[in-house]
């Protein structure tokens, strides 16, 4: 069974008496261990496509399955719980929290999932940390880090709770070609390591060769694979 199941995946938004829409009948399978890349123009509904598979919005109509869990029939509290515990984000703005150090960034997850700060808690951390080469710099909050050094802190927070899927949304928009790709070999690393399925949607045509598949979006529908 694939790790992740889109099928017939539509999402609309109304626009006065009109209607946009985003993902037009989309169907797309992820496999554990598989490291997809979206790539496609700006507004040509990637980041949409990513918001549903990560249960962070519901579609029009569609369906979207993580493993056998149908998205669209969680509510509340099970739908919350099915983001922390089973899916991994990366965004595009890092989102770190300025006044916690790296290794309290990554506890920051477990805590949310009312889990316990103990020694296996810290040392996953640390862990990951090291995995992820900052395994110096726990003890840093984000102003002590440079730009990919807090890339890598975001993927290693990502991965905290062993998630069955990784959302990863532009990793390399602010980073120069150097560090970008070291970030997403880093992803792929990791997605190996790890046999997570891992969707990364980029413009950056510079790292998408990192990619077991890419897929290209435009106008709301799949197009190349």
């Amino acid at each position: 069974m694939p790790a992740l199941t889109i099928d017939k995946a539509r999402k609309e938004f109304p626009s006065g008496d009109d209607v946009i829409v985003a993902v037009d009948d989309v169907d797309l399978s992820v496999d554990d261990g598989e490291f997809l890349v979206l790539e496609g123009p700006s507004g040509s509904g990637k980041t949409t496509l990513l918001t549903l598979a990560g249960a962070l919005a519901t579609p029009t109509s569609g369906s979207i399955r993580l493993g056998d869990v149908e998205l669209g029939d969680l509510e509340g509290t099970e739908r919350s719980a099915v983001r922390r515990d089973r899916i991994g984000f990366v965004f595009q703005s890092v989102n770190l929290i300025p006044f916690l150090s790296a290794r309290e960034n990554l506890l920051a997850v477990r805590q949310l999932g009312g889990g316990r700060l103990d020694a296996a808690a810290r040392d996953r951390a640390d862990e990951l940390l090291e995995d992820l080469g900052l395994g110096g710099r726990g003890d840093n909050v984000p102003d002590e880090l440079s730009g990919g050094q807090r890339q890598r802190v975001a993927i290693g927070r990502a991965l905290m709770n062993d998630p069955d899927l990784l959302l990863v949304d532009e990793p390399t928009s602010a980073l120069d070609s150097e560090l970008g790709r070291q970030v997403v070999e880093l992803l792929r690393d990791e997605v190996d390591r790890r046999g997570v399925a891992a969707i990364m949607v980029t413009h950056d045509d510079r790292v998408t060769d990192l990619g077991d598949r890419i897929v290209r979006m435009v106008d709301g529908a799949l197009v190349d694979d």
